[in-house]
């Protein structure tokens, strides 16, 4: 003891202040704890007296309410003792940065146990409890360092003077919090804090019933066929085998979104010099009608995922300065990737695509020229045709012709009973299937079934393989002999469901199925605290469906992708990127009009993604300029000036002939 005395009254001033902090700092932090420990217990379980706590059933809300009061006491005890030399007026910065590194470190905190419990499959008890160990000395460490560094700094100098490689670091951490270099990496947290919140929510995924055909699929049950993507079951097989967990999937899918926007969110700051819109374009991932399907394993989701993948790696490479090469050609590769697998998942995806390649390729290179263009056209080919031929190989799918529904539909519902017999005689149908699609006419004209009348309608105790290569055949001469005689019948047919796709929208929330196998250890298990989410994400979500309809509806994504084709010229830099935006939207949902077989929210995802997307783009344009004309005419203040990146500043380098930030040609 007197020699530890003896060395803290030698000991340099620098390193007796900083054992000062980190004692009190362990103090409050082990204060905190109890507080958060006891007040949650004493919620849920209530006294030893009583029959529980006054959230008892509702553990999850008790759990928050314990730890915003451990903030509070986090809070003062940190600002009003162990900072107590730096301390000045409150004000919102201090408030929000300590809020903001509090959610950080809970993420962190809770990455290792989810690694752990969830990829790794380490269940245990003492696997559990080692991750959490892990995750709570980061999250300490991590929470230390942010609050000396960035929270509890507003009297400007540090006191406490540190030498050496702490001393430049702690420098170096506040020049780059002035510079506004740190605020990417705040972005990285609220992404990592929205992607682990919503896997919570949907954990182990919402599975509908071509989900879980796919599931099966993968796990060996069945064998593959081509009815849904073979490329969606054989990559969810990869990741059982490399993960042993059914969630990886969606885990994988969750983390593709909220990094695309995380790219996004940063390249909007780097341009606007706006935290709040920045956190706009993450909030993309919390909107109502994109996060009702994040959690849903579905390749309409996986589509408009790696869709917009793709749009945020074109967006990324627009701001390349010149030059870089093999960076560009290696965002392309990157890019093609993402829009193979779009094609691959989603049979009808390529229309959709066409506009994003175009997008990626001028991003690239403002005037590419005919040779650029079809070496990069042969990239997209040879990608897109050696992935399909790959899957193919190793998955072996077993030949579905379930393109054949669509002219069964248009057969029994544009031609009469009578017709159809008819016209089954003439394409030389066996009598079998002439009396199940005479049938199927019927049944659908009675009950008034628009669509689906594979499904629906037809009678296999009949005709039990309707999709028999025989079958098949017979049906398609049918519906080019009696298409064009009854062209009228059948546009007015094809437009009715395409009206009801725009209009009556149906499945706005998917809330999953238990039907998983038995076996299986992602299988959901019906916790309070899991039902409670559930019902939270479904009223927030339904809410929207009841308040704000048009959402969920078709004909405004598409109105509002025709407004982004359509304008000839949109504030700011990114004109083309939106019309092209809107283009992908538009033919993806024309595509509907000859194919869709019922009315669904999941065919129009992929436009009401990319027209938020676009909104957010378009608002950035804006504000962008107005700082411009604010800083032209010296109406900025310095402290605003100081938040805005260098890159929000100057025009673009990439040689393209575009507008500046102040909205004038460059």
């Amino acid at each position: 003891m007197m020699r530890l005395t003896a060395w803290s009254r030698h000991a340099p001033a620098w390193a007796r202040n900083l054992g000062r902090e980190v004692a009190a700092f362990g103090v409050v932090g082990a204060l905190a704890f109890v507080v958060e420990t006891a007040s949650f217990n004493l919620l849920v379980f209530g006294t030893p007296s009583s029959d529980g706590g006054a959230l008892g059933s509702m553990p999850v809300v008790a759990s928050v309410l314990a730890t915003l009061l451990a903030m509070a006491v986090s809070w003062i005890g940190n600002r009003y003792w162990t900072y107590r030399d730096r301390s000045g007026a409150v004000d919102r910065r201090e408030l929000t940065l300590f809020v903001g590194v509090n959610l950080v470190g809970m993420a962190v905190t809770a990455l290792p146990v989810y690694v752990s419990h969830e990829l790794l499959g380490l269940g245990s008890p003492l696997g559990d409890n080692a991750a959490r160990l892990v995750g709570w000395a980061a999250a300490t460490l991590f929470r230390f360092v942010a609050y000396r560094s960035l929270v509890f700094t507003r009297s400007g100098e540090d006191p406490t003077h540190v030498p050496g490689s702490i001393e430049r670091w702690t420098a170096s951490l506040r020049d780059a919090r002035r510079r506004g270099a740190l605020w990417p990496w705040a972005l990285v947290a609220f992404a990592a804090v929205g992607a682990y919140a919503v896997s919570v929510v949907f954990h182990p995924g919402y599975f509908s019933a071509d989900s879980l055909v796919q599931l099966r699929e993968a796990l060996g049950e069945t064998p593959m066929h081509d009815w849904h993507p073979p490329a969606m079951a054989l990559l969810w097989k990869i990741l059982i085998d490399s993960t042993g967990a059914v969630s990886a999937m969606a885990a994988l899918q969750a983390a593709v979104l909220w990094a695309s926007l995380w790219l996004l969110a940063v390249l909007v700051w780097k341009r606007t010099g706006s935290r709040g819109l920045s956190l706009a374009m993450l909030a993309v991932g919390l909107a109502p009608h994109v996060v009702t399907f994040t959690g849903v394993v579905w390749k309409d989701v996986h589509m408009a995922y790696v869709l917009l993948a793709a749009c945020a790696v074109a967006l990324l490479a627009r701001e390349l300065p010149s030059g870089r090469t093999k960076t560009r050609w290696a965002l392309l590769v990157v890019g093609v990737l993402f829009l193979a697998y779009a094609v691959l998942v989603r049979k009808n995806a390529f229309p959709a695509v066409i506009p994003v390649f175009v997008l990626l390729v001028l991003a690239l290179w403002p005037a590419p020229g005919r040779r650029r263009w079809l070496v990069a056209t042969g990239v997209l080919v040879a990608v897109t045709a050696g992935a399909n031929a790959a899957v193919n190989a190793v998955a072996d799918p077993l030949p579905s012709r379930q393109y054949a529904q669509i002219p069964l539909d248009d057969l029994v519902h544009v031609l009469t009973p009578a017709q159809v017999r008819t016209a089954a005689d003439r394409a030389g149908a066996d009598p079998a299937l002439r009396d199940a699609l005479a049938s199927a006419a019927a049944t659908c004209r009675t009950k008034k079934i628009p669509s689906d009348a594979y499904f629906h309608c037809y009678r296999r105790d009949i005709a039990p393989d309707p999709l028999s290569p025989r079958n098949v055949d017979v049906m398609l001469e049918m519906w080019t002999q009696q298409m064009p005689k009854h062209w009228q019948s059948y546009a007015e047919y094809r437009l009715q469901l395409f009206a009801k796709l725009l209009f009556q929208s149906n499945y706005p929330f998917q809330d999953g199925t238990r039907a998983l196998p038995a076996d299986q250890p992602d299988a959901i298990v019906d916790t309070p605290s899991n039902e409670l989410l559930k019902s939270g994400l479904r009223y927030y979500v339904l809410g929207f469906v009841r308040d704000v309809p048009f959402l969920f509806q078709g004909w405004f994504w598409l109105a509002a992708s025709l407004l982004l084709t359509l304008r000839r010229r949109w504030i700011g830099p990114y004109t083309r990127e939106l019309r092209l935006l809107g283009a992908s939207s538009v033919l993806y949902v024309l595509a509907y009009l000859p194919t869709s077989p019922e009315s669904n929210y999941r065919y129009v995802y992929w436009p009401a993604i990319a027209g938020t997307v676009a909104a957010l783009l378009i608002a950035s344009a804006h504000v962008a300029r107005r700082r411009a004309k604010a800083a032209e005419t010296g109406e900025t203040s310095t402290a605003d000036e100081a938040q805005v990146p260098d890159e929000a500043q100057v025009p673009d380098s990439d040689g393209r002939p575009t507008e500046s930030l102040s909205g004038q040609p460059a």
